[in-house]
């Protein structure tokens, strides 16, 4: 009986360090359905040299006048946030209408960060994170946790700062 009881704890031990290793690096599950624009031109996401533990994911459109006006300010926050903290990513997941909008949005901006393909923002990797409204800002970590409520995009930022060092 105590072999068996030690066969069976063996087991369940394997088993949960390989849903915990099958759920870590959120970022490498998603890092293929990403792409970038550079100098105003759709390219193909460069793979970092270190994986980000932290990724923040920007549900935003072009035709979202708040997001509009937020995206700017995030831009601002981004290039200074992430100059100190190789361990962060954001991700821009559109609710545009269109790749056109999605892609006119982020030329727009200067999004310096790097985005979901058009085709792909309904994946379950992202869809589960997706917000009643837009904008909408939220910190997952490398095992796909949500750190951040739905607190609006402005405070995420400061939850952000907070959380990632």
């Amino acid at each position: 009986m105590k072999t068996l009881l030690a066969g069976v704890m063996a087991g369940l031990a394997a088993l949960q360090m390989m849903v915990a290793s099958a759920q870590a690096d959120y970022f490498k599950k998603i890092e293929p359905r990403l792409f970038q624009v550079v100098d105003g031109k759709r390219v193909d996401y460069k793979k970092p040299a270190t994986q980000p533990q932290y990724t923040a994911l920007y549900f935003s459109a072009h035709w979202c006048p708040p997001c509009r006006a937020f995206t700017p300010k995030l831009v601002e926050w981004y290039k200074e946030f992430k100059a100190k903290h190789e361990n962060f990513e954001l991700v821009f997941v559109s609710s545009d209408q269109s790749e056109k909008a999605q892609l006119e949005y982020m030329k727009e901006a200067a999004m310096p960060w790097p985005a979901v393909k058009f085709s792909a923002t309904s994946d379950p990797n992202f869809e589960k994170y997706a917000p009643s409204g837009i904008p909408y800002l939220v910190l997952i970590d490398e095992n796909g946790k949500a750190l951040t409520e739905k607190e609006g995009a402005g405070k995420t930022l400061k939850k952000i700062e907070e959380l990632v060092k």
